[in-house]
């Protein structure tokens, strides 16, 4: 049995707010976003998009208290039927130094569309941290909780049984504006009959202004659509407000 987990846009947008609070800019605005396209929609493993693009926008507001709520919208092609996706989610963090941060995160996540798309809602409770460092780059990391996750089999839907997410990211500036990311995680479903699996990616971003260019390799042990792994090449541009 597996678990379907889309895109963990509460983490994103903690990270974001990390990033605006170890760089000194935290107090630049208060409201502010990211609208991006991609190849195809990944997270954590999971196909979003069926193959397909995708497009997603995340906003955000931010107060001076160190608060930050969040609302994400993206699209997606899935065999439940859905075909959109709607995150809620409010952050709070806490700079321990000039290079430390920690946030707590929650989100709810909804699905609009046909079939069985309301089966893959659910919430989740985010403990992060950063740890910004000159010679190694940006590294972090990310436990969530969700009591409502749904899961899967090959027999069919099996509830929302819910599950733990485990997840560490590395950021670093090699060349003028290329960086290097890479990332690990794990899901471990809930319940007798369950089973974990890994996902993983390394690539390359860009950065110009407000856009960001984007490709990664993507790995996951989750069989999909007959596959003995998902491994591909997914490619994005994104621009931030």
């Amino acid at each position: 049995m597996v678990a379907v987990p889309p895109k963990n846009v509460a983490r994103a947008l903690a990270l974001l707010a990390m990033g605006l609070v170890a760089s000194g800019a935290a107090s630049a605005q208060n409201w502010g976003g990211t609208v991006s396209v991609v190849t195809e929609r990944v997270s954590r493993g999971i196909s979003l998009s069926g193959d397909r693009p995708g497009a997603t926008a995340d906003l955000y507001y931010r107060d001076d208290r160190n608060w930050s709520l969040g609302l994400g919208l993206g699209t997606m092609h899935t065999r439940n039927g859905a075909d959109a996706e709607a995150i809620l989610s409010a952050t709070r963090w806490w700079q321990i130094d000039d290079h430390r941060v920690v946030t707590l995160s929650g989100a709810h996540y909804a699905y609009a569309g046909g079939g069985n798309a309301d089966r893959l809602r659910y919430s989740e409770v985010s403990l992060g941290g950063l740890w910004d460092t000159a010679a190694w780059g940006q590294w972090g990391a990310t436990v969530s909780v969700s009591p409502d996750l749904a899961a899967y089999a090959s027999w069919g839907y099996l509830g929302h049984r819910g599950a733990t997410i485990a997840e560490l990211t590395w950021h670093r500036r090699l060349v003028g504006a290329l960086a290097a990311d890479v990332g690990w995680g794990m899901v471990a479903n809930w319940g007798h009959d369950t089973g974990s699996y890994r996902f993983a990616n390394a690539g390359l971003s860009y950065a110009v202004g407000d856009w960001r260019f984007s490709v990664s390799r993507l790995y996951s042990s989750l069989p999909q659509r007959g596959d003995p792994s998902l491994q591909r090449w997914v490619a994005g541009v994104a621009w931030s407000f």
